[in-house]
């Protein structure tokens, strides 16, 4: 199975830090979309929504959005996500995958 991330859209506000720092055009919000295909070709997707806080981001670590790369965002959702989270939408797309494989035929009776 090759699976790969699509950033959707990003959504964004002004957010002040713990430092009272206000961190322009954070991203707060991730639209992504989870691909998996098989060996076979068979191609499904999972759509999803993922919140991130900025607020925890000392100024000197924050990335403005005009650097902020595919890489990085991916990086901050698969974070929020963790381990267990993207099992579960893996598992979704495994059984959508398999309900793509079934095959239905009308009886001819």
């Amino acid at each position: 199975m090759n699976y790969s991330w699509k950033i959707a859209k990003l959504g964004l506000t002004d957010q002040l830090n713990t430092d009272d720092v206000l961190l322009e055009n954070a991203i707060v919000n991730i639209k992504w979309k989870r691909i998996v295909q098989d060996a076979d070709g068979i191609r499904t997707s999972y759509v999803g929504n993922t919140t991130i806080d900025a607020s925890n981001i000392a100024a000197a670590d924050f990335v403005a959005l005009n650097d902020v790369t595919n890489v990085q965002v991916t990086g901050w959702l698969t974070d929020a996500l963790q381990e267990a989270g993207i099992a579960k939408i893996d598992a979704v797309l495994l059984a959508k995958v398999e309900r793509k494989r079934l095959r239905n035929v009308s009886p001819s009776w």
